[in-house]
């Protein structure tokens, strides 16, 4: 079983966010308003510090990179800093809230 994290940041204009999965297979997730640009599987478990890259949709295009720093085997937290012609600007983590379980009451409400 593992934990999600999110970390959001508006960006010239446009919508930032990363998602990031840690358990069996760590998976990383970068979108730019809403739509998914890039996605990496992390394999190995030891802290890491991995980049997406993609190029924002304003005017002039806008290249920009997301540095997503994982913990090691045992402890730490996830963080996020995007990156954009080298100013490094922290990405905060938003909390999600887990989706409701069905329960066994509203089977037959």
């Amino acid at each position: 079983m593992g934990r999600d994290y999110h970390f959001h940041r508006e960006h010239a204009g446009c919508s930032v966010t990363v998602g990031v999965h840690l358990g069996g297979t760590r998976e990383l997730e970068l979108l730019v308003d809403g739509k998914a640009v890039a996605v990496e599987r992390v394999h190995g478990h030891g802290a890491q510090v991995r980049a997406l890259t993609t190029v924002l949709p304003t005017e002039p295009p806008r290249p920009i990179e997301v540095e997503v720093s994982l913990p090691g085997h045992v402890r730490g937290e996830p963080g996020s800093v995007l990156v954009d012609a080298g100013a490094r600007l922290p990405m905060p983590e938003h909390e999600v809230p887990r989706r409701a379980r069905l329960t066994e009451v509203s089977w037959y409400g």
